[in-house]
């Protein structure tokens, strides 16, 4: 999926693909966890369940593409940034003026400040990102660096060559 080493041609499962879809997973259950205590918000004051964008990542050869759910969002009312290997979404949900009404028995609608900070697979380059929104989707594309695009291959040597290899150093 993530275009790991060891996922490729057939050797098996990427370790790192493995890692990162438990950090996902874990991500989530703590996202749905803390969505179950919004019940919670309004009995203890201070308490704030928050908001959390739901997000597809994918990759293409040359690009890393990350889609967030915003519904209800102004564009200018969302943040999008880069910080070493991490997609740092940031946003506003603003609540719009409206007449109190006596009948209202629930409201799960969230509203104020988020932040989302994703992992990201490989390294991207800072030129060239871009960032649209339209109808409640985010999506970023995220090109990737020459390293990440770069295949290297790798010469599989025996135990003895690797004694010699040493010892032709050591002469040096």
């Amino acid at each position: 999926m993530f275009g790991g080493f060891f996922g490729r041609r057939g050797f098996g499962r990427d370790p790192f693909e493995d890692i990162f879809r438990q950090f996902q997973e874990m991500e989530r259950l703590m996202s749905e966890m803390m969505r179950g205590f919004g019940g919670f918000a309004r009995e203890f004051p201070g308490f704030e369940a928050g908001f959390e964008p739901r997000i597809e990542m994918y990759e293409t050869p040359d690009e890393i593409v990350v889609r967030a759910e915003m519904p209800g969002l102004d564009k200018d009312s969302i943040d999008v940034k880069v910080r070493g290997n991490y997609l740092i979404i940031k946003g506003v949900k603003k609540q719009e003026q409206k007449e109190e009404k006596d009948n209202v028995f629930f409201s799960e609608t969230f509203y104020g400040e988020f932040q989302r900070v994703i992992p990201l697979p490989v390294e991207v380059k800072e030129e060239g990102i871009e960032a649209y929104y339209d109808k409640g989707i985010l999506e970023i594309r995220l090109p990737k660096a020459e390293a990440a695009r770069k295949e290297v291959k790798i010469i599989v040597k025996e135990p003895e060559e690797k004694k010699k290899g040493k010892e032709d150093e050591d002469k040096k």
